[in-house]
């Protein structure tokens, strides 16, 4: 090998090791593990039609049709459960994982010290959380903008308006509503949130859930919307 040729080698050598690696490999990678109805993704101006074992990557705009549900999960990180007519954004797929919830509802389990931070942008409100297991999710509309609904199985999420420095904490147990999306009420817990399908494991039974989140309002009887 001649001289040239030799030095040539080195410094392409040299210039890979200098490069750092794209973005993608420090991703984290989801994977659609289970659906029933119809899943499909919109990536890069194409529209994919679901199926058990494709990738979800950051980026990626995931809907899931009526009667449908969906989980993706983030590398044995955390489960995300969609329910029927949901659209969610993988907004960032790394340490930091951001979701950001269009239209619908999801359950979301997140594995404790598995990923540094989770969280969750509806609207104007910021769901934050490590290692906790809640459910997020439209209301009714009852201004120009709906209400939103979260409650907490597991740990604990911060939720706070980006528009205000309001925010609360939602611990174990407990719900809040979040009306017109800008106006926190006071976190405790509600009777409806009984009847959620919080289960993410198809091998362990259902995980379809059809609560009506209409009846999230009798427990609201007294709440000021002026």
């Amino acid at each position: 090998m001649s001289k040239n040729i030799l030095f040539v080698l080195l410094f392409v050598v040299l210039v890979m090791l200098l490069i750092p690696p794209p973005l993608s490999l420090y991703a984290l990678e989801g994977t659609i593990t289970y659906y029933a109805g119809e899943v499909w993704v919109e990536r890069r101006g194409r529209t994919l039609q679901g199926e058990i074992g494709m990738p979800v990557l950051a980026g990626d705009r995931v809907h899931t049709g009526s009667d449908t549900t969906a989980i993706i999960t983030l590398e044995n990180n955390a489960d995300i459960k969609l329910r029927a007519d949901t659209v969610l954004d993988m907004e960032i797929l790394s340490d930091d994982v951001k979701v950001r919830l269009v239209s619908g509802g999801i359950f979301s389990k997140v594995k404790r010290k598995l990923i540094k931070s989770y969280s969750v942008e509806i609207e104007t409100v910021l769901a934050g959380v490590r290692g906790t297991e809640f459910f997020v999710a439209y209301g009714r509309k009852v201004e120009e903008t709906p209400d939103i609904w979260l409650c907490v199985n597991e740990g604990s999420v911060e939720v706070s308006v980006e528009s205000t420095i309001e925010s609360v904490i939602v611990r174990e147990g407990e719900g809040i509503n979040i009306v017109a999306g800008n106006r926190l009420t006071k976190a405790k817990k509600y009777p409806w949130t009984r009847d959620l399908n919080w289960n993410t494991e198809p091998g362990e039974g259902s995980v379809e859930d059809n609560t009506d989140l209409g009846t999230a309002y009798s427990d609201l009887l007294d709440q000021d919307y002026d």
